[in-house]
């Protein structure tokens, strides 16, 4: 057991603790110096790496000035931004835009006027919904752009007197279709109506008067009358019919839709005499033996005299006829062969309105992009099929390079599978019949990932259909999406069947006012692309369409030039390529397009492997009309145009061969590229056709949305301003910003190297040579010249300047000054390579703070080198003293022993009593 030892000394009382403590305190006295020395190195360490952030802080904020996308920024300011917002990226142009507001974007809402008590409740409904994508309707109109060859027609003031001499100017600017020029006309005040027939606008006289000749007079130097094909019209006839339109590629009829579309592609009729009685007893026989388009049928029929109202029913897809003559009897509609029949409106009813049934026009033929199909969402993928006898076959598109309805039903056709595909007979999907006769069921399952036969509607086992008459086993696909109904569904249960596909539509309960409920389906894709038509069939759901499916449209015309019309399925529209240029016309030169473009050489090989080239300098080719004549006249099967929406060029493999057409630049050469033609060839539909092209665009458009943008918010009665400018705000904040972060830099050295004389207090870096060097090169970059980065040389000349203390001031307004007066110079000062401030500022943070060798990564190096040290030595001396402090307790304790002895001793002896002999 070992000896309690008290920090007094027992015997002499002495504070051992404390007197050791003291004696080691005086030994520790080089140790401390030691600690507080590193102490400092370790502060100053710290206040380099505050002072490296700064340095690095005005690094970055000299990089943002060197930015080109400040110097590229734009403002964009509307006149009625309530309406119409406009947003510019750095690729926008500095000009005006002249914006009316035309029509605004809707989608398409269609629901039951049917009501319903409750949602769970039985319906005691059997057939099917069909909700059919866009494509089927028959209301269709010639769009005016694209007649005339593509020309259009020019807008314009026309003035028409009627056989009164009654006259109007019918301004024309708003029309986009043949419909859109038949109501204005039909709207105006005078007696004419337009129509059309054998595919020209008729014109007829409704004032009865002789007085005048029906007459049309081009006002202005526009050739609006001519387009129209109305000009020079001044006849004494009741009616006049102007010049037949000669049709783009894939369009039939001026108006409606050709009868031969109808049926699922088989056409109806020949159509005859359709007997029309009305509930007050009127009647009449109307001839529609010369009807060849669902708008002269109704053109027909309205010209009875009937008390009747004729138009499309709400779907799109057939007729409705309204009894509007108040009587009390039947509303009979019929014929003596299959018209009334063939027209889907067939009926004796007591109800004043019938609705015909579908019409079912062809929506898919043989050119019809994969791509397209799912209301644009396409089709994409491999799938199988396995005939009844057992043979399997496999499509890949991709692979196959299948890209339209017809390459994929030859492409079915030639697979060892004993089967037959072809366009189904509703025109709107495709159709696989099997031909083997074996033991098994026709099947055809996507492979992997894909969808293409879910997509197409073919995906499953094959089931007894009646096709061409015959029962055969087969997979229909269409693209409707059909659901079937039973007498058990409820509200809710149909919602909930619409919704399980989904592809265009999403259904739900609607709750009304009056505590009922109706179904509503809305569509998924906005705008006039995601139309859609339901049917049903064995029963009646009286569905409206609430809100159709539209575009918003408006028309643009920038600096004082041509007005063009855009359209944006959702209200935004990206006016990059659009409204920022005219069309080119032959007469456009190559160096206005761009200046690569009027120089160099390409190479043109077609898809029989037949090359050729083109020189824009050596053959002299200036505009766009020589060189689309210059490609035409090589021995290649090659056919150069004007793109359809006169942006650029296209380019049209002839040759039909198996490789691809393909364009290329020689040398150094940029033409073909600036053009836009470079590269390989990928199928288009131009003209209605579908084609192996090339189509380029001369326009400034970029593949990240940096362009201008208006959001179309209301309609407006006035045209709407959008001024786009260079805007100097991107640039004033980089300056800003690194005016101040050179002035906290400066804060951060004065804070670190200050003096002060009366406490005789300095700061950490008080004398540092880095701190200076750092100071001096600043200080001498900013205030010297700047050569080789353009006119500019000083910081001054932009607004930059020293103030009191070595700080930056901004003189705001003298660097937007310089930015208008020549903001590619301001660019150059900041911007240019190795000799711009921004470049010199980069270099100089980089010998001051960078990480290769650094100044201040060098002077912290150095500093922790030193703590180290220190620290080791501390340790050491640490170890002695602890030594030391061992020994002093050691040696006070042990005198302490030896004192106590001593006095024990001593004591021993005081004890000892005196012996006394007697002498006696």
């Amino acid at each position: 057991m070992g000896r309690l030892q008290s920090s007094v000394g027992l015997v002499t009382g002495t504070n051992i603790q404390s007197t050791v403590d003291q004696l080691i305190s005086i030994s520790g006295q080089p140790r401390d110096r030691l600690i507080s020395r590193t102490e400092q190195l370790q502060n100053q360490q710290r206040a380099i790496a505050e002072l490296t952030a700064s340095v690095i802080g005005v690094q970055l904020a000299g990089k943002k000035l060197a930015n080109a996308s400040a110097f590229q920024s734009k403002s964009a300011v509307s006149s009625n931004a309530d309406a119409l917002s406009a947003a510019a990226g750095e690729n926008a142009k500095a000009a005006t835009h002249t914006v009316r507001t035309l029509q605004t974007a809707a989608t398409h809402a269609t629901s039951s006027r049917q009501r319903f008590s409750s949602a769970d409740v039985a319906l005691g409904f059997t057939g099917q919904i069909r909700v059919a994508p866009s494509g089927g309707s028959i209301d269709g109109s010639a769009d005016l752009s694209k007649l005339n060859d593509g020309r259009g027609v020019e807008a314009g003031v026309i003035r028409f007197t009627d056989r009164s001499g009654a006259s109007a100017e019918i301004d024309f600017s708003d029309a986009r279709t043949i419909d859109d020029v038949l109501q204005i006309i039909n709207d105006a005040e005078v007696d004419i109506t337009a129509t059309t027939e054998n595919g020209a606008i008729k014109l007829v006289d409704k004032s009865g008067s002789t007085a005048s000749n029906l007459k049309i007079e081009q006002l202005g130097d526009t050739e609006t009358a001519a387009d129209l094909g109305l000009w020079g019209i001044d006849e004494a006839s009741s009616s006049v019919s102007g010049l037949k339109f000669e049709l783009p590629e894939g369009v039939s009829s001026l108006r409606g839709t050709a009868l031969s579309e109808l049926g699922g592609g088989n056409g109806i009729g020949p159509l005859g005499n359709l007997d029309i009685e009305l509930s007050d007893g009127s009647s009449a026989t109307i001839d529609l033996s010369n009807a060849t388009t669902t708008a002269e049928v109704i053109d027909s029929i309205a010209a009875s005299g009937l008390s009747l109202i004729v138009k499309y029913n709400d779907a799109k897809n057939g007729f409705q006829l309204r009894d509007v003559s108040g009587g009390t009897g039947n509303f009979k509609i019929s014929s003596t062969d299959d018209t009334a029949v063939d027209l889907g409106v067939a009926n004796d009813t007591t109800d004043d309105v019938v609705v015909g049934a579908s019409l079912n026009r062809q929506t898919v033929t043989s050119d019809t992009l994969l791509s397209s199909l799912n209301q644009g969402a396409g089709v994409n993928g491999s799938f199988t099929i396995k005939d009844s006898s057992g043979k399997i076959g496999a499509i890949n598109l991709k692979l196959k390079n299948i890209t339209n309805m017809g390459e994929l039903i030859d492409a079915i056709n030639e697979l060892s599978v004993d089967v037959t595909a072809s366009i189904n007979e509703n025109g709107d999907g495709i159709s696989i019949v099997d031909n083997a006769a074996g033991s098994e069921t026709l099947t055809i399952r996507d492979a992997g990932s894909g969808t293409a036969a879910k997509s197409l509607g073919i995906a499953g086992a094959a089931t007894a259909q009646t096709i061409g008459g015959q029962s055969v086993s087969a997979l229909v696909g269409t693209q409707s999406n059909v659901i079937e109904v039973t007498e058990t569904d409820t509200l809710a249960s149909l919602v909930e069947k619409i919704n399980q596909d989904g592809r265009y539509g999403t259904s739900s309960i609607q709750s009304n006012s009056d505590g009922t409920f109706a179904l509503r389906i809305r569509s998924n894709t906005a705008g006039g692309q995601g139309q859609f038509a339901i049917n049903t069939t064995g029963f009646d759901l009286d569905l409206r369409t609430e809100s159709r499916g539209r575009d918003a449209l408006i028309a643009v015309s920038t600096d004082e030039g041509l007005e063009r019309f855009v359209t944006s399925s959702d209200g935004v529209f990206d006016i990059d390529g659009a409204a920022g240029s005219e069309p080119i016309t032959s007469a456009s030169l190559l160096s206005s397009l761009s200046g690569s473009a009027a120089s160099g050489s390409f190479t043109l090989t077609d898809s029989a492997g037949k090359t050729s080239a083109i020189n824009i300098t050596t053959q002299g080719i200036k505009t766009v009309g020589s060189f689309i004549d210059a490609v035409n006249a090589l021995d290649i099967g090659v056919t150069a145009s004007i793109s359809e929406d006169g942006a650029g060029i296209t380019l049209i493999d002839t040759a039909g061969g198996n490789k691809t057409l393909t364009v290329s630049d020689v040398g150094n050469g940029l033409a073909a590229s600036s053009l836009g033609i470079a590269g390989t060839a990928k199928t288009q539909t131009i003209n209605g056709e579908s084609v192996s092209a090339l189509t380029g665009s001369t326009s400034s458009a970029s593949t990240e949305s940096t362009g201008l943008v208006f959001t179309l918010k209301e309609l407006s009665d006035s045209p709407i301003t959008i001024t786009v400018a260079e805007d100097s705000k991107a640039v004033e904040s980089a300056a800003k910003t690194f005016v101040d972060q050179y002035n906290k830099l400066i804060t951060k050295v004065d804070s670190l190297t200050f003096f002060n004389a009366d406490s005789n207090e300095v700061g950490l870096l008080f004398g540092s040579s880095e701190v200076q060097r750092i100071t001096t090169g600043f200080s001498r970059l900013l205030s010297g010249t700047v050569n080789g980065a353009g006119p500019i040389k000083s910081v001054g000349q932009v607004g930059i300047k020293f103030a009191t203390g070595g700080k930056l001031e901004l003189d705001n307004d003298k660097l937007v000054a310089a930015l208008e007066s020549n903001r590619e110079n301001v660019q150059a000062f900041f911007a240019t390579d190795e000799t711009g401030l921004a470049n010199r500022l980069d270099e100089l943070s980089d010998r001051i703070a960078g990480v290769d060798g650094g100044l201040l990564l060098n002077k912290t190096d150095t500093l922790g080198l030193q703590i180290e040290r220190n620290s080791t030595q501390v340790d050491k001396m640490n170890a002695r003293l602890d030594k030391e402090r061992d020994r002093l307790l050691a040696t006070f304790y042990a005198n302490e022993t030896a004192i106590s002895k001593l006095q024990s001793n001593s004591s021993a002896i005081d004890q000892i009593q005196r012996i006394t002999i007697d002498g006696s």
